[in-house]
């Protein structure tokens, strides 16, 4: 399964069209055509406003699901 498979499959497990994805993402709905097509590869300030509409970004890329950072998992202080 390639990247814009991922990413038409994440579009569709959160309900957004197309046009309404690359408005999400900053792009025209032809860009998100080609991003799902294989055309052309989505950049990083796309995946970070898709991933703040829910989109899991990590499976878009890898094909391997996200875990989530438990809230007790902290960075640790500065020195």
């Amino acid at each position: 399964m390639s990247i814009g498979d991922r990413l038409k499959e994440e579009r569709e497990r959160i309900g957004l069209s197309q046009e309404k994805l690359g408005a999400v993402g900053g792009v025209q709905k032809r860009a998100q055509i080609n991003y799902e097509a294989g055309v052309r590869h989505p950049d990083a300030a796309y995946l970070s406003a898709v991933a703040e509409a829910g989109l899991d970004v990590l499976y878009i890329l890898t094909g391997q699901r996200g875990q989530p950072v438990p809230a007790t998992a902290a960075l640790p202080p500065r020195l």
